[in-house]
């Protein structure tokens, strides 16, 4: 399908999870081949210098050492449930691989989604976010949907460099067809930056299904 040219030839940072076929996270005897990882990169790199991860476990913690020789950067995300000494894992690996790997490792997001699945307090994300910025040297953030964010406590969004908002039009409690995603993405934006005034917003989620099925007006397609 022909489309128009990005505005500025590659997008800035694309989400990366490098799963195939019957690979799943919830296998936790799964550790993805690094050689993996580096086909994914090198099919990426024409597309995008960056990409964002999520977690550091199951051979993810590879995406860096790749990256750093493909000469990309990084969103090094951990990811945080309820289970904190799998929390320390994350956040012990994190941290290591932005002190190896301070030029390729641009931000460490800690903890993706938490507050939608309930898992953790904003408190609790706040103490840790202020522990892995001390102990990394790198900007942090947190991620999650606009609207949980907006529900956040407001030490939360003192302890990150940047917020993070998932914006995905598609999945609206009121789906809209796609024409109306843009200016929706639009709209969100502005709506937590005058929530939020003075912090840096970076949408770490958006985009358009290419398959699967509608939702009202939605509707997925290679297009759209």
């Amino acid at each position: 399908v022909s489309l128009p040219p990005a505005p500025e030839a590659k997008l800035h940072c694309a989400s990366y999870t490098p799963f195939r076929g019957t690979q799943t996270p919830f296998d936790p005897t799964l550790i993805i081949p690094r050689a993996q990882i580096a086909a994914d990169l090198t099919r990426l790199k024409p597309t995008t210098d960056c990409v964002r991860t999520y977690a550091v476990n199951q051979g993810l913690d590879q995406v860096v050492p790749v990256a750093a020789a493909l000469g990309m950067k990084v969103l090094l995300g951990i990811w945080i449930g309820r289970e904190p000494a799998d929390n320390e894992l994350q956040v012990r690996a994190a941290i290591d691989l932005a002190k190896q790997y301070p030029e390729t490792v641009r931000a460490i997001i800690v903890g993706n989604e938490v507050l939608l699945r309930g898992e953790q307090t904003g408190e609790t994300l706040a103490e840790i976010a202020t522990r892995v910025r001390k102990e990394s040297g790198r900007p942090v953030t947190y991620a999650d949907v606009w609207e949980f964010w907006l529900k956040a406590p407001p030490v939360l969004q003192h302890s990150v460099d940047f917020v993070t908002i998932h914006v995905l039009p598609y999945w609206e409690d009121q789906p809209l067809p796609v024409g109306a995603g843009v200016v929706l993405l639009e709209q969100i934006v502005e709506k937590v930056r005058k929530a939020m005034p003075g912090r840096p917003i970076m949408v770490g989620e958006t985009g358009w299904p290419s398959a699967g099925r509608w939702r009202e007006n939605a509707a997925p397609s290679l297009v759209n």
